[in-house]
């Protein structure tokens, strides 16, 4: 069976509202953790970590191991370190962080919540960002997906919006050389979020997010309106909806 308003097939259009609903989720999940991570930055900042106490109750570790050097210069030196993984008893609560090297099974330690969630355990910072929580390292991963998304709707608004300016503008999917070119601008945006990071010693903004999309989206748009003021897309002035252009038969 076909869907009436363009000859498609029905699971066509399935399809499509499943992946929208799917990307919905996505946009939401990344908006919360957005908040999340800075409001857990704030709280740090601030001393605003509620304090508790808590129980080891189980203690893992895994040894890891590297050798020295990189790429073309390694080197046979093996430097050898301990993964250590804990198993905490907060408020009734198990919880497992890493990186509380010092505590051994049946100790107490003074761990940072924000929200139930352990942040800091003796002063250190165990919480794993955003590679925890809702989605994770998968979230992560549609990340590009999404940035693509979010790029393809800033352009369809833009369109809309100068139809309801009087303007009959092309589809949007003749802005997709402009889309393709803010897609690259936001990934070059990560990259650098990657990189300078690394070379400073320092961590990522907890609202990285919001960076590579807005450079994507700006870097489109502007795009989109040079594509429109150089001619290179045609623009015709919107037809009036004028039902009293058909001529009526004269009364006798």
């Amino acid at each position: 069976m076909s869907d009436a308003r363009g000859g498609r097939p029905k699971w066509v259009g399935v399809v499509v509202v499943v992946f929208r609903l799917t990307m919905a989720v996505v946009i939401t999940l990344y908006a919360w953790r957005t908040y999340e991570e800075i409001a857990i930055a704030r709280a740090r900042d601030s001393g605003a970590l509620v304090q508790a106490d808590a129980t080891v109750e189980k203690r893992s570790e895994e040894r890891m191991w590297s050798l020295g050097g990189a790429g073309q210069d390694r080197t046979s030196d093996v430097h050898v370190w301990y993964d250590v993984t804990v198993e905490l008893r907060v408020n009734g609560e198990l919880q497992t962080v890493k990186g509380a090297a010092g505590k051994d099974v049946g100790e107490h330690a003074r761990v940072g919540l924000w929200h139930g969630k352990v942040i800091e355990v003796e002063g250190y910072y165990v919480w794993p960002g955003w590679h925890s929580g809702l989605g994770g390292n998968t979230l992560l991963a549609l990340y590009p997906l999404c940035m693509g998304y979010l790029n393809v709707l800033a352009v369809t608004a833009g369109v809309w919006r100068a139809r309801r300016n009087g303007t009959s503008v092309a589809d949007p999917i003749n802005f997709a050389f402009d889309m393709v070119l803010g897609f690259i601008a936001g990934v070059l945006a990560i990259l650098v979020l990657i990189v300078i990071p690394g070379l400073l010693g320092s961590d990522q903004p907890r609202y990285w997010p919001l960076i590579p999309v807005a450079t994507s989206i700006t870097a489109t748009l502007l795009l989109m309106r040079q594509t429109l003021r150089s001619g290179s897309i045609e623009i015709t002035p919107a037809p009036a909806d004028d039902t009293t252009a058909e001529s009526k038969p004269a009364r006798r």
